[in-house]
């Protein structure tokens, strides 16, 4: 997708209808329309953060709520995210930290009958606080102002599609499991790898999703057939569009140059045509189909191939388990 392309995209309003013969159907799916949109949406927002935080217009907004009117309703009719605004006013009228704050959103996010029974295992702790909650906020909060805010918030998130904690719960579980298939993809094609988890287990920050104990050569065929190496492959559940690239990841990316060498990032919802300059990151939609091991090495060679109609016998490996200098242990499976 080139950059005239993804502008006519980011002007559009909605997705072409099907039985329309918009050339924008066959370029990309709906469902990376939506993704697109709402990059853009949350971009737009957070851009508003400031103008909307500036003193006279929250001194503004804490008066219309006083007089009665909601924090979403008010958020709304000025265009702009309420839980983003929630959080701005909140802290200017109560003073409270931002810890206090995101913890009554969850507390606004429990299901009704979780409520029930936090209300009644509470009942102690709110008599030992002189009538203040203290034991799930982190922080005093009177009852009465607990009892007007939550339902507040609870409006706020159901509002909110861009900015609300459910929201990124959303992002966040999206891009596990696009996570998750990268490495399925990776156990599937029996290359050795290491996951964040393992990399992390080992006292290591700021690590890429997976680190390639065998790096791999991919090639891009819009320039020249060039053979890539990539050492490591870091999974992005979103479109590529520069914005987000250069401001966002790339920096992010180069600290894993600097610290595991090239590597590889895949933008699985597309992603804008010659996106990174940085010949070290290889920018893809999708797991090469093929790709180049040291000294040719083929991990499938020895693998029979199995047709439609052969009978598989199973049989027991053997196991074998060894300590390294740690003590930790270490199970192999005794090929013959």
């Amino acid at each position: 997708m080139d950059d005239h392309e993804y502008d006519r995209i980011c002007s559009l309003a909605a997705y072409p209808a099907p039985d329309t013969s918009s050339p924008l159907c066959a370029s990309v799916t709906e469902e990376q329309f939506a993704v697109i949109q709402r990059q853009l949406r949350h971009r737009h927002l957070r851009a508003e953060l400031r103008r909307h935080g500036q003193d006279q217009k929250v001194a503004h907004y804490i008066a219309r709520r006083d007089a009665g009117e909601s924090i979403c309703a008010i958020a709304l009719s000025v265009a702009f995210s309420p839980c983003m605004l929630a959080r701005v006013l909140l802290k200017a009228k109560y003073q409270w930290s931002k810890a206090t704050i995101s913890r009554l959103f969850k507390e606004a996010m429990r299901e009704e009958e979780e409520e029930a029974e936090e209300e009644e295992r509470g009942e102690e702790e709110e008599e030992g606080t002189d009538g203040d909650l203290r034991a799930t906020t982190g922080s005093f909060v009177s009852k009465a102002d607990y009892a007007q805010v939550i339902p507040e918030l609870r409006e706020c998130v159901e509002a909110d599609a861009y900015c609300s904690p459910l929201a990124d719960r959303v992002r966040h579980s999206v891009g596990q499991e696009y996570e998750d298939v990268l490495l399925m993809t990776l156990r599937t094609r029996q290359l050795v790898f290491e996951s964040e988890a393992t990399l992390r287990a080992k006292g290591l920050s700021k690590t890429p999703d997976v680190r390639l104990l065998l790096p791999i050569g991919v090639k891009d065929a819009a320039d020249g057939e060039r053979l890539h190496v990539v050492h490591w492959i870091d999974s992005k559940a979103m479109f590529g569009d520069r914005y987000t690239h250069d401001t966002e990841n790339a920096s992010q990316l180069q600290g894993y140059v600097n610290r595991f060498g090239p590597g590889m990032v895949i933008y699985w919802f597309g992603h804008v045509a010659h996106l990174s300059a940085d010949r070290d990151v290889f920018v893809t939609d999708a797991f090469p189909q093929e790709i180049a091991l040291p000294g040719a090495f083929d991990p499938l060679a020895a693998v029979p191939k199995v047709r439609a109609g052969d009978v598989v016998a199973l049989r027991p490996a053997e196991v074998a388990t060894a300590f390294d200098e740690d003590y930790v242990p270490i199970t192999s499976v005794v090929c013959e």
